[in-house]
């Protein structure tokens, strides 16, 4: 519980000061109005706060702690009242289903920006936990995709379940499906890694295996050079998600193959899909060999969308634009491809046409990279 640190505030400054944007990941219980306005002062720029259920009594169980509940809803409404963007987590179980829409219509009402629904990865403590079974992981996600499909706030969004994208018929690097596109394939070592308290450095927080360590090597040459983090990102998976019709858009939850199988590029067992037999693999998507310009207006407009997901929307606007020859992103190429009025909303409101963003409140594009405190 990162607000149990008491030099939490200056590790969120040095962030901040290296050009991230801090996030905070927390159960919440010791978030209140004071707490959340130093996390601001301090740079933080959101929360993330989890919230298990609408029904204090499932949460308090499952956290072992009476009250809890009401503790992490003060800190979710004290970060909103701060100023800071936040984002509701709820690990699904068989006795949770039942609530998703009821979470859904909760995270708009306090004015969080996201709901991020995680599918439960058996390593650690989780190994003892009750999981879902295939039939259930379906349903789960048909229920999910049918929520992306009807709201535009907040993001609705599943962690660690990658084939949601096959839910929704989103196929790497085809853009569509507008909040839905915001369910991705497997981040491990693409564009998500861990620093553990100890410095060593993982491509999730749900794979235990260390790629290097901070104290021996710097962190670029670990990204850039470690083993695992390059079979991550070049090989195939074995087994059915190898030969999958979603094998790129999907390809499986890396940490839940080695959890299961032993092997981080083994199949991951909890997928129920079955490609049909006249499907082909999916091709590996070409790469970007296409520079697409921005205009200022429109870097503004991007630089103001929270860093948790500017990345993604600066992708799947660059693709668009390449699929389409434009010339440049601009403001109208922007409205025309994105659905934003939750990131308007969550952000005070919209810019007037051809203008940018107020002074302070963007930095150029390109300079700030997202980061999370966990």
């Amino acid at each position: 519980e990162p607000l149990a640190r008491r030099d939490l505030d200056a590790l969120v400054t040095a962030a901040a000061h290296c050009g991230l944007m801090p996030v905070i990941g927390s159960n919440g219980t010791l978030l209140d109005a004071r707490r959340a306005a130093t996390l601001r002062a301090a740079g933080a720029v959101g929360v993330g706060i989890s919230l298990d259920s609408i029904t204090p009594e499932f949460h308090d169980r499952l956290r072992g702690q009476e009250g809890a509940w009401d503790r992490a809803v003060t800190g979710l409404r004290a970060a909103r009242e701060a100023g800071l963007a936040v984002q509701v987590h709820t690990t699904l179980f068989r006795e949770n289903l039942d609530g998703i829409e009821a979470l859904a219509d909760f995270a708009e009402e306090i004015g969080a920006l996201a709901l991020n629904l995680f599918f439960l990865v058996c390593t650690g403590r989780g190994v003892t936990q009750t999981d879902l079974e295939g039939g259930e992981y379906e349903a789960a996600l048909a229920r999910i995709a049918a929520l992306q499909a009807k709201r535009d706030r907040p993001m609705i969004r599943a962690r660690c379940a990658p084939y949601v994208r096959r839910m929704l018929g989103l196929h790497a690097g085809d853009g569509n499906g507008g909040h839905a596109s915001w369910s991705s394939a497997c981040l491990a070592a693409r564009s998500y890694f861990r620093i553990t308290p100890e410095g060593r450095v993982t491509a999730c927080p749900y794979i235990p295996k260390a790629a290097g360590d901070l104290r021996a090597q710097p962190l670029a040459e670990i990204w850039e050079t470690a083993g695992d983090f390059r079979r991550l990102r070049e090989e195939l998976p074995r087994g059915k998600c190898g030969g999958c019709d979603y094998r790129f858009s999907c390809g499986g939850c890396r940490a839940r193959a080695l959890a299961t199988s032993g092997e981080l590029m083994g199949e991951d067992a909890k997928c129920g899909y079955l490609p049909p037999p006249d499907a082909a693999p999916e091709a590996r998507p070409a790469p970007d060999a296409h520079t697409i310009a921005w205009t200022p207006e429109a870097q503004a407009l991007l630089a103001r969308i929270p860093g948790f997901v500017r990345n993604r929307v600066r992708s799947r606007l660059e693709e668009a634009a390449a699929r389409e020859d434009a010339r440049a992103i601009t403001l109208d190429f922007m409205r025309a491809h994105r659905p934003q009025r939750a990131f308007f909303a969550a952000l005070g409101g919209r810019p007037q046409e051809g203008t940018a963003a107020s002074p302070g409140s963007a930095e150029p594009a390109g300079r700030m990279r997202p980061a999370a405190t966990r």
